[in-house]
């Protein structure tokens, strides 16, 4: 039976998995760590890697990839699918758990949601690793203080990438919609708008 639930993750469902992600971005908001690691320097680094591939080779990275993978099975793409969220979650002024990522991006602002209906519309058109991390972060960049959900970030790109990984393999796709990414991140930006509606 399918799950309609959409704004659950997938991927991240264990506690262990989403907890490593969480502390490795509260991570990079410090400048001094218990460790006498320097977060910020990692986010700084992040912001200036070419993406999606610069972030590969960062320090920041590493240290996430070597924290996730006793804790989450890896798939083929999910190396750069990593890089990818690293690299956006570096833009992300803090970590907003109380929506998943795409009703958030529904959300409005003042009289406007936070991405609009044109930016969401070519987030989801997007064909490349390269141009998904590029959009996102110009989505992240636009939810500005208020931040998004960064375990479900993660878990729509890994989403995403594995989706891509099978179109490059010419795999079947998902039959279940309800895991399709671009069916769940529609119905997540959708619900935001209408809520909206409803309270109007």
């Amino acid at each position: 039976m399918s799950d309609m639930d959409t704004s659950r993750p997938v991927i991240f469902i264990g506690q262990a998995a989403a907890g490593e992600l969480r502390r490795w971005y509260s991570y990079l908001q410090e400048r001094y760590h218990h460790d006498g690691g320097n977060g910020r320097a990692w986010r700084a680094e992040l912001r200036r890697s070419a993406q999606p591939y610069g972030a590969l080779t960062s320090d920041g990275f590493q240290s996430l990839l070597n924290a996730l993978h006793s804790k989450l099975h890896f798939e083929q793409s999910d190396t750069l699918a990593l890089a990818i969220f690293a690299s956006v979650a570096a833009h992300a002024r803090r970590d907003n758990s109380q929506a998943c990522f795409a009703r958030q991006l529904g959300e409005v602002n003042k009289s406007t949601p936070y991405l609009s209906r044109l930016r969401f519309d070519r987030l989801l058109a997007v064909r490349t690793p390269a141009e998904l991390c590029s959009q996102l972060t110009r989505a992240v960049k636009l939810r500005g203080d208020e931040g998004v959900n960064v375990v479900s970030l993660a878990d729509g790109i890994f989403l995403w990438m594995r989706e891509w990984h099978a179109r490059e393999q010419c795999l079947p796709a998902q039959s279940d919609p309800f895991k399709r990414i671009s069916v769940r991140w529609a119905s997540d930006y959708l619900q935001a708008k209408e809520k909206v509606s409803v309270k109007n």
